[in-house]
């Protein structure tokens, strides 16, 4: 398992090794989209924000990115993967296996055996927003610079256009 830290640092490594265009704010706790639509009114960034979600696909893990307000289809994920049963990681799994609260999954920086599922509308957002694994930072990013990181992480990635209703 990689520490919250570890994963900030990381994430923060990769955008800057790739020339992410990219602003970090820090801010008070924010856990929910309503606590971070707050946030973002008092610190003034601006963007869409992701979705980062961490599932449970029979005894493995995988995360899909997409846009808040996105709902996901679990059972065509369940068909894509070729599992079984494909559920939200709770709580607890969050903590175990990305040190993460539930609210600040994150897109990429976890360890690189977790396939990554990535909706390509995120490349078109002109600044995309996520938690870089702490609940008081946000992430301000182009969308198409998300894919020349998402390109070059070790983990593998698989753009999916039908994971969503």
């Amino acid at each position: 398992m990689i520490s919250a830290q570890q994963a900030y640092n990381k994430i923060i490594g990769l955008l800057d090794k790739h020339g992410a265009e990219y602003k970090l704010f820090n801010h008070r706790v924010a856990l929910t989209y309503e606590d971070l639509a707050a946030v973002q009114k008092e610190t003034g960034f601006v963007g869409t924000e992701g979705k980062c979600l961490v599932l449970k696909c029979d005894n493995n893990f995988i995360v899909y990115i997409t846009i808040q307000g996105q709902r996901v289809n679990l059972q065509r994920i369940t068909e894509v993967v070729g599992v079984k049963k494909v559920q939200l990681a709770n709580a607890e799994d969050l903590k175990n296996q990305f040190d993460a609260l539930p609210g600040c999954a994150y897109p990429f920086g976890f360890d690189e055996s977790v396939n990554i599922y990535i909706d390509p509308v995120i490349y078109s957002q002109e600044w995309f927003l996520f938690s870089p694994a702490v609940p008081n930072a946000t992430i301000q990013v182009r969308g198409i610079d998300l894919k020349m990181i998402f390109d070059n992480l070790p983990n593998k990635v698989k753009e999916v256009i039908d994971f969503n209703i």
